[in-house]
């Protein structure tokens, strides 16, 4: 496919909702055993957060948007899974993606569901590019207690919360 028509699909995808425009879907399992870098963004009360600052525990960071409708759906599910194991050691952390001009948009969203976990702006996208080049949202990448990745998700459709929670139990030591 073309260089021009792929950006063209990947546009028309991403206007629909949240798409690959590569055409990848689906949960990569294979360990990664690279260590992450340290990172640090500002969530929406104003304070710095860095991923360091959740070292040893399990983290799951999930980078989103505002227009994107099944990052909506999952984020209400891992706050569920986040509510129910965070004592045990998990962590989420939610990055979103909408330029700085829409923070508004990421707030009112955030109150309209009722988020409770960390909302990360990421409105110059540097830290998800780190982890997703092609933006495909949802995208989520599974951290174990050492830093290293242990998942990656992309997409998310109903069942797929089921998949991410036993991944999590499994680093946590069940």
């Amino acid at each position: 496919m073309s260089e021009a028509r792929l950006l063209l699909v990947g546009l028309l995808l991403a206007s629909l909702g949240c798409a690959s425009a590569t055409g990848k879907a689906g949960r990569d399992h294979s360990p990664h055993r690279t260590g992450v870098r340290d990172f640090a963004l500002r969530d929406l009360r104003g304070q710095t957060v860095r991923l360091s600052d959740h070292a040893g525990k399990v983290v799951l960071l999930s980078f989103w948007a505002t227009w994107c409708g099944p990052c909506q759906t999952e984020l209400s599910q891992l706050q569920t899974i986040w509510k129910r194991l965070r004592e045990r050691g998990f962590e989420l952390l939610t990055i979103a993606i909408d330029p700085a001009d829409t923070e508004s948009e990421v707030r009112r969203m955030a109150r309209r569901y009722g988020y409770e976990f960390p909302v990360l702006l990421d409105q110059e996208t540097e830290v998800a590019n780190r982890f997703n080049p092609t933006m495909d949202l949802p995208y989520s990448v599974l951290l174990d207690r050492r830093g290293a990745i242990a998942a990656r998700h992309q997409g998310f459709k109903p069942g797929d919360e089921k998949i991410v929670e036993e991944e999590i139990l499994r680093l946590l030591g069940r």
